[in-house]
């Protein structure tokens, strides 16, 4: 079986008369109109507005869930750099992989500069200068995800009107704009890549304060022609990469979070989650799932053209999760159950199989 360098997986979520994702006060006339986030696409020759969820915001859904799930400290974001004024312009989180699982998960960046504004080799006019240099630190994410996009057929936009009661005087009227939609995504974790960091000229993944801090814990490899690089591997790297990675499904199964729940509460843990290892760092499962019927449908025959595509890339069968009765074509699906290509169970069971069975310390890969 091939290398499990990647875990890579689709999810739907139920955001029927939902707001998860607001883009602001709408245009013109609609100053007091609040709307979420949508994109235009071409359908049967016309656009279609398409509500969806941004990467960065259901990525931040993730990060607290999977904090709060696993009882991992939060990398808070801070203050690192300070204008004239004394306003915070530049903000980063811990920077710190080691001792912070999200860190190590979802990356990080601090830029090159003062070490009290974190600005760029130019001073800004409107910055403290100082005398010395902070270097340049860049951990770009493992995590990659698309946004959750409202699935073609299960996406309608609707119109929330409200009023202020006054004791005195007219009711002050305003309005929200919120959806009904099943929403799809997919993303990618580069598995390999946890607990190992790359310094790599004037990319460095660890600063040289937490590579002296940390030394004890890492062991580093030369790279390059001349060994002028580095590439930093906890000792402890196998163990802590299986426990954050089945953390992070841990966090994916039970995800929560969104905007305007009081007013529109969702739950948006998935109602379907697909889950593969793979040896390449291909996000197969995309675009998955139609909606013709009431309620969404999962494109059986697509799903098993990806699976003998990529037969020889594929390090673990593929977990399918369902909340029961969530599918159209539910019957199909489950039957799609097999003992070594195709497992079938609920989102929750699915995750968890797969923790137990591959990130595991006892599991083989």
């Amino acid at each position: 079986m091939a290398t499990l360098n990647n875990i890579t997986g689709a999810l739907v979520i139920d955001g029927t008369a939902a707001f998860l994702n607001g883009a602001g006060l709408g245009a013109g006339e609609d100053r007091n109109k609040v709307v979420p986030k949508v994109f235009e696409e071409m359908v049967n020759g016309r656009r279609e507005k398409v509500p969806y969820v941004s990467a960065q915001a259901w990525r931040r859904w993730l990060r607290n869930t999977s904090n709060e799930e696993n009882n991992w400290t939060p990398s808070e974001l801070q203050a690192i750099g300070v204008s004239k004024k004394g306003t915070t312009n530049k903000i980063a989180t811990q920077l710190d992989p080691i001792a912070f699982p999200e860190d190590d998960l979802f990356g990080y960046m601090r830029s090159g500069g003062n070490d009290k504004s974190g600005a760029g080799d130019e001073e800004d006019e409107d910055e403290t200068p100082t005398k010395t240099k902070a270097e340049s630190v860049q951990r770009t994410s493992p995590f990659k995800c698309s946004v959750l996009k409202g699935i073609r057929g299960k996406r309608t936009l609707n119109v929330d009107e409200g009023f202020v009661h006054l004791k005195e005087n007219t009711p002050l009227p305003y309005s929200t704009q919120f959806y009904a939609a099943h929403l799809e995504g997919f993303f990618n974790l580069e598995y390999y890549r946890l607990g190992q960091f790359d310094n790599l000229g004037s990319k460095q993944e660890l600063a040289s304060e937490t590579v002296k801090q940390y030394a004890d814990q890492l062991t580093n490899k030369p790279l390059g022609a001349k060994g002028t690089f580095k590439r930093f591997t906890l000792q402890n790297a196998e163990q802590s990469r299986k426990e954050r990675a089945a953390g992070l499904l841990r966090g994916l199964a039970f995800l929560r979070g969104g905007a305007k729940q009081a007013a529109f509460g969702a739950d948006v843990s998935p109602k379907v989650l697909i889950l593969a290892g793979l040896e390449c760092a291909n996000p197969v499962f995309n675009n998955l799932f139609e909606g013709s019927g009431e309620m969404p449908s999962l494109k059986v025959s697509a799903l098993k053209q990806i699976i003998d595509d990529y037969q020889s890339k594929l390090a673990t069968p593929v977990y399918i999760g369902i909340r029961e009765g969530y599918l159209q074509n539910e019957a199909e699906v489950k039957a799609l159950s097999n003992d070594s290509t195709i497992v079938v169970g609920s989102p929750i069971s699915v995750a968890q199989d797969f923790i137990k069975t591959h990130l595991t310390s006892t599991s083989n890969e």
